[in-house]
């Protein structure tokens, strides 16, 4: 792609010099406006075509990839959805000939008569010339639509209204590795024999001008979650360094690149101490290139086991499948995917060339088998072949010739486009709320130029996107279209202290803490950070699950979320002796146990005070032993 570039380069400015008349002669710029065609009314919010036509009057040759129509009156301004037309060709207009500047534009969000004024600006010395269009103007109306209703919500079904934010902290800098601000780093959860938790991500700093870079795995230990306020995140702290496990990649294997750095997604084997992590370069093509890895990590090593490659070209997504592995809940595996028990992901069109998934993917996989090559029992859970798509809003309108042509009819309304991209997900499978959730990153305004497929006027935002299990399960059984399977639900999403949209490159999900860790490249800054939300627990839960006479004893806390002080109270359907005594133990978010109290089954009844005068704020696990039974439950506490 580089020596293409550079060949290009090499025969525009050829080409320059031989139509201007040689470095010596200044070039001298003029335009006459010819013609425009456009609407004379639209809709809010309506996309549409726009044609502008100008004859070169000056007496230099018109470096058009260089030559931009820019919006006027003010300058710079977004009335028609961009300020700027450009169609990023490699043709010169000669003097005397005319060009047609041709784009696609969006209506203003608000009705009224609006003035349609362009120039002519050249883009290499930042200088507008020629005449303005005239005094052209477009009645914008009042869009009669309405958006549609949202679908019915299932209680079980998991989507954003589950979450509530918990809080966030920074990640360490790793000595040797403070350009880890730059690395996309996975996130995987690991649960040590004592309960605590860590956390295993990588750090990365680029080795050569080619985009390679090389990785180190390291494991940080969970701090105290703070929640940031405002723009604030000064407060925020560092998750302390447990290990720097060093580098993650498998060293110059025959027949393969020359290095296969470890820069995807990962999932942690806690039973086996096994790390699976994933490869993905975004300009690779072809079918040599080995997409998962297996790593144990035994004392202060890493030792590599095996890597294996997708089946291509049986797949028609397979860059849909090369960002990352996670695991897939035991109940969703036997159900649905033959007992497979991994799933890679996480599809979005990432990659600067098909086959890449025009949305979400997913698919399932048995844990590998170290005699195995190539992973060859994948079942295709999720994705979308162009030109099937996922939903999106429409908040956005594409170029004009490439295969993301395709224009939302209103605002609500769009699918996925180019560089809207996914790296990560989760499964939640929780006795109360269950569903796949996946991270996606939308290119909203203007997509792309009017002519290739680059950004240069980006705008993006977060979305999260949520699927319901049996619609995933169907298409894996084949009973329904792969392609036609769309989110439950999808919701634009708001970081905190973020001011634009940044990468979620890594996530994972604890379903004893019901937390879910979010890894977030450029979120403080310039530096990275890890956000934790945590899912809120229904009400009637247990009951849902299984009817109380059969339930054993069960607690509440009242209140919930409280300050500082809150009561345990047993609420119990079997007969327990009045003496009998209670042990409730009182576990941070780490697992590490911050107090302990015992009671009698009387004055848990009654209702057994906590005072958190002493604790920080954020989410707490309870545990209750009596009479043989073991509860837990869940408290928020908010200073």
């Amino acid at each position: 792609m580089r020596k293409t570039i550079c060949l290009s380069m090499v025969i525009y400015s050829c080409m320059f010099l031989l139509l201007t008349g040689g470095p010596a002669r200044a070039a001298v710029f003029n335009a006459q406006f010819v013609r425009c065609v456009i609407p004379e009314t639209l809709t809010t919010d309506e996309i549409f075509p726009a044609v502008i036509c100008m004859r070169n009057t000056g007496d230099t040759a018109w470096p058009i990839a260089d030559i931009l129509m820019y919006s006027r009156y003010p300058d710079t301004n977004y009335t028609w959805g961009a300020y700027f037309i450009l169609q990023h060709d490699a043709k010169f207009v000669a003097p005397g000939d005319t060009f047609n500047f041709t784009s696609n534009l969006r209506a203003p969000s608000t009705p009224g008569k609006r003035a349609f004024a362009w120039q002519c600006y050249y883009y290499k010395t930042k200088q507008f010339f020629g005449e303005t269009v005239p005094a052209e103007s477009i009645y914008v109306q009042q869009r009669l639509e309405t958006p549609p209703p949202p679908p019915p919500r299932k209680d079980s079904l998991l989507d954003s209204s589950d979450f509530e934010y918990a809080g966030s902290f920074k990640v360490p800098v790793v000595v040797g590795w403070d350009e880890h601000i730059y690395a996309k780093s996975g996130l995987s959860l690991r649960i040590m024999p004592d309960s605590t938790r860590h956390l295993f991500l990588t750090a990365g700093v680029p080795r050569r001008y080619d985009n390679y870079f090389s990785y180190k795995l390291y494991e940080v230990a969970l701090p105290q979650l703070v929640k940031i306020a405002g723009n604030n995140f000064s407060a925020l702290d560092t998750a302390p360094l447990v290990k720097n496990w060093g580098v993650l990649g498998w060293p110059t294997p025959a027949g393969d690149r020359s290095d296969l750095p470890g820069n995807g997604g990962f999932w942690w084997d806690n039973s086996t101490n096994i790390l699976y992590w994933s490869i993905w370069h975004i300009y690779y093509m072809g079918s040599g290139f080995p997409m998962l890895s297996a790593s144990r990590l035994e004392n202060d090593t890493i030792i590599n086991l095996k890597y294996w490659y997708l089946p291509i070209p049986r797949l028609k997504a397979w860059k849909g499948y090369w960002g990352g592995v996670t695991n897939l809940p035991r109940t969703f595996a036997n159900a649905y995917a033959g007992g497979r028990d991994l799933a890679l992901g996480f599809g979005g069109y990432y990659s600067i060339c098909q086959p890449a998934s025009c949305g979400p993917a997913i698919a399932a996989i048995h844990t590998p088998d170290i005699l195995q090559d190539t992973l060859n029992d994948l079942l295709e859970v999720l994705r979308y072949v162009y030109p099937e798509a996922a939903d999106r809003n429409g908040n956005y309108f594409a170029a004009n010739e490439n295969i993301w042509g395709y224009q939302p009819p209103n605002p609500w309304t769009g699918k996925f486009a180019y560089n809207s991209s996914c790296m990560t997900g989760v499964f939640v499978d929780l006795p109360d709320k269950k569903g796949y959730i996946t991270f996606v990153k939308h290119n909203i305004g203007r997509i792309g130029y009017d002519w290739g497929g680059s950004v240069l006027d980006g705008h993006k935002e977060n979305n999260w996107y949520f699927y319901d299990f049996k619609d995933l399960g169907e298409a894996a059984l084949g009973n329904r279209a792969m392609g036609s399977v769309q989110p439950s639900s999808y919701v634009k999403i708001d970081y905190p202290a973020v001011s634009s949209a940044t990468t979620v490159s890594g996530a994972c999900f604890d379903p004893q803490t019901r937390i879910m860790y979010l890894y977030l490249t450029f979120a403080l800054g310039s530096e990275p950070v890890v956000h934790a939300y945590h899912v809120k627990q229904s009400a009637d839960a247990r009951t849902e699950i299984m009817p109380p006479e059969k339930a054993g004893p069960v607690f509440v806390t009242q209140p919930n979320p409280f300050n500082p002080v809150t009561k345990i109270v047993l609420n119990s359907p079997l007969k327990l002796n009045g003496l009998e005594k209670a042990e409730i133990m009182i576990f941070n978010v780490r697992g590490k146990l911050v107090q302990r109290l015992l009671a009698t089954n009387q004055q848990l009844s009654a209702g057994l005070a906590w005072d958190a005068s002493n604790q920080p704020s954020g989410i707490y696990m309870l545990q209750v032993k009596i009479g043989g039974h073991l509860l837990m439950g869940r408290v928020s506490l908010i200073k």
